[in-house]
C-alpha cells in the first residue's frame, strides 16, 4: 500500500497566536494510462486502489464492456504509469483525444464527449427499493468512515451497498475517481450493481449522475447538493437521487418511490 500522507510544516493561527506545527496532508499523484500501447489520459487521484480507477475509467469511456475485454493490465507504481491490453475498440481512435483529467470540479472535466456518453446510457428498468432507515444508515457509515478523511479532510469518499451491507468502498482526492474506483471494482469482481445502491461524500453533478447511469445503479444517495441538470437526468434514467443525506435527515429528489417509510 503506498503512503497515503505526507507531512507539512504549517503555521498554525489560533486567536492572535501562531504557532508552527506539522500537518497531515494527502497525497495526489498523476496516474497516465495506456490502452493497447496508446495513450489515453493522465488522471489526478490519491496513490490507491490505481487498477479499479482504472479499469473504472474505461469502462465509463467505453474502451471495455466485460472483464473478458482486458488482457492483461501491469503498472509502474514508481513512475505513476499503468499499461491495459485489451481488445482493440472500434471507436478507439475517435475516443483518444489524450485528455487531461482533473481532480478538480468544473471544466476539467469540460472535456468528456457527452454525445459518447448518450450512447452509453439508457433508462433504468430496476424497481428495488429500500427502507428510510437504510437510506439513514448509509449516510451514518460516510460519517464514520475513512479515517483519511478524518486525519487530512482531503479527500471524497463512497461506497456500494445492498440490503443494509457494505459492499464495496474507495476514497479519492477526485470526486469522479471515487465513482470509477467503485465500478472498476465491480467490473473485475462481475458483481451485477442492478439492485445495488451507491452512496457518496460530495454533490451530484450531471457527470456523476452518468456514471451512476452507466453503472445502472438505481438509487444514489450523497451528502452534498445535486444540481438541476443531474436531476433532470436523473428523472429521464429512471434514477433515485437522495441528497443532503445526514443521519437522521435526508431530501429525496427523484424517483422516490424507491424510498419506503420505515414501519
Amino acid at each position: 500500500m503506498p503512503n497515503q500522507t505526507i507531512a507539512h510544516s504549517i503555521l498554525k493561527a489560533k486567536g492572535t497566536s501562531l504557532e508552527w506545527v506539522e500537518d497531515t496532508v494527502v497525497r495526489e499523484v498523476p496516474l497516465t494510462v495506456h490502452y493497447n500501447r496508446e495513450e489515453i489520459a493522465t488522471l489526478l487521484c490519491s496513490p490507491s486502489q490505481t487498477e479499479e480507477l482504472t479499469l473504472g475509467f474505461l469502462f465509463n469511456e467505453g474502451f471495455i464492456r466485460v472483464p473478458e475485454d482486458v488482457y492483461e493490465i501491469r503498472q509502474d507504481p514508481s513512475d505513476h504509469m499503468i499499461w491495459v491490453e485489451g481488445k482493440p475498440c472500434v471507436l478507439q481512435k475517435e475516443l483518444m483525444s489524450k485528455r487531461f483529467v482533473s481532480a478538480c470540479c468544473g471544466k476539467s472535466r469540460a472535456s468528456f464527449c457527452f454525445a459518447n456518453d448518450a450512447l452509453m446510457v439508457k433508462p433504468l428498468t430496476s424497481t428495488y427499493s429500500i427502507l428510510l432507515q437504510e437510506a439513514y444508515d448509509y449516510a451514518k457509515f460516510l460519517q464514520s468512515y475513512l479515517p483519511l478523511f478524518q486525519e487530512t479532510g482531503g479527500v471524497h469518499s463512497g461506497g456500494v451497498g445492498y440490503k443494509g451491507n457494505v459492499i464495496l468502498t474507495s476514497y479519492d482526492i477526485g470526486r469522479h475517481n471515487v465513482f470509477d474506483k467503485l465500478g472498476g471494482e465491480a467490473f473485475r469482481t462481475k458483481l451485477n450493481l442492478e439492485n445495488h445502491v451507491i452512496f457518496f461524500s460530495g454533490r451530484v453533478s450531471s457527470e456523476i449522475l452518468l456514471k451512476v447511469a452507466k453503472m445502472k445503479v438505481p438509487i444514489l444517495i450523497a451528502r452534498g447538493a445535486p444540481t438541476d441538470m443531474a436531476l433532470s437526468q436523473a428523472t429521464a434514467l429512471n434514477i433515485t437521487v437522495v441528497g443532503f443525506a445526514r443521519e437522521q435527515r435526508l431530501n429525496i429528489y427523484t424517483c422516490p418511490e424507491r424510498i419506503i417509510a420505515n414501519n
